[in-house]
């Protein structure tokens, strides 16, 4: 068998791939933001579930690039972990707003039951969250040279 040697800095920057305090950051301006802006919309404007996509798109992108910035690495995988915890507090969201009635239709002028939007937010909310926590660490490293 080959003896594979290990060195102390490759140790040291696997330890250090994730960014845990930059993805919660990321995670909860994520969260904040839509809460605040894409609730105020679905409660006090009576708009629909697209007005909460919309915003929470955009900070996605913004909670990845910071945490990105925080983490001064392009490292998509941040990105990912942001989008999948607001992922899946959102679906527990949606599904108890589902279950108490309390939603309006994701996409009116669809018959209920259409997951269209349902499978195209997921996909949006990774990607979003991805380009931003890479583009914000790249830009920050790039800038700290």
């Amino acid at each position: 068998m080959a003896r594979v040697a290990r060195s102390p800095e490759l140790e040291a920057a696997g330890a250090r791939d994730i960014a845990w305090g930059a993805v919660w950051l990321g995670y909860g301006i994520a969260l904040l933001g839509t809460l605040v802006v894409g609730g105020s919309g679905l409660w006090i404007l009576k708009e629909g579930m697209w007005w909460v996509a919309g915003w929470s798109m955009i900070f996605l992108f913004v909670g990845g690039f910071v945490a990105g910035a925080m983490a001064r690495a392009a490292e998509p995988l941040n990105g990912v972990f942001i989008g999948v915890f607001y992922f899946g507090t959102i679906m527990v969201v949606i599904f108890m707003g589902e279950f108490f009635a309390v939603l309006p239709d994701p996409l009116p002028g669809l018959p209920r039951g259409d997951s269209t939007f349902y499978f195209v937010w997921p996909l949006g909310q990774a990607a979003t969250a991805t380009v931003g926590a890479s583009l914000g660490g790249w830009f920050f490293a790039k800038r700290g040279r």
